[in-house]
């Protein structure tokens, strides 16, 4: 009896120790951000960050000087790991990190080049809004916004989709 009592203790015992082991595990330390702890908390960078990326690069291209095009590699690699940005504009941010680097000569073709990169970044990374409804014929104070189908719908019943109310 009493060794039937020391192993349900235990099975108890092993039972919080996995469970504290398994929240531990799970919460984020005191040194974490919410944008490192959950990435829907973070935010999509400015149109303000992005300008300064492409200035940075623009300067690249002008000046030709190894700091300038350090600053450039460094603001475009810092937002590579952003995780609300596109595929699209982190290949125009790893185009500002392998293009924007000094050479021996400002030629007219690397300037273009890093010119290039750097209109990239602001067409590529904007942020895109939703479009706006409209007021009228589709818009949400008219009756053609339902779904196809019924009375007052913006399609006849039968809509081509192989299902709804036709009379064949």
């Amino acid at each position: 009896m009493e060794a039937v009592v020391r192993s349900a203790s235990m099975a108890r015992s092993r039972l919080a120790v996995t469970l504290l082991s398994a929240a531990l595990f799970a919460a984020p330390g005191p040194g974490w951000s919410p944008a490192r702890a959950d990435d829907s908390f973070a935010l999509y960078p400015s149109n303000e960050t992005l300008r300064q990326v492409q200035l940075a690069t623009l300067d690249c291209g002008r000046e030709n000087t190894a700091p300038t095009c350090e600053r450039a590699r460094n603001l475009a690699d810092h937002l590579m790991d952003h995780p609300m940005l596109s595929g699209f504009c982190k290949d125009a941010l790893w185009g500002v990190v392998q293009i924007a680097v000094s050479g021996p000569d400002n030629s007219l073709s690397r300037r273009d080049g890093v010119d290039t990169a750097a209109d990239r970044v602001v067409s590529s990374c904007r942020k895109v809004s939703r479009p706006v409804a409209k007021d009228g014929p589709a818009g949400p104070g008219s009756s053609a916004g339902g779904p196809g189908g019924g009375s007052g719908g913006g399609r006849p019943s039968g809509s081509g989709f192989g299902f709804g109310s036709s009379g064949r």
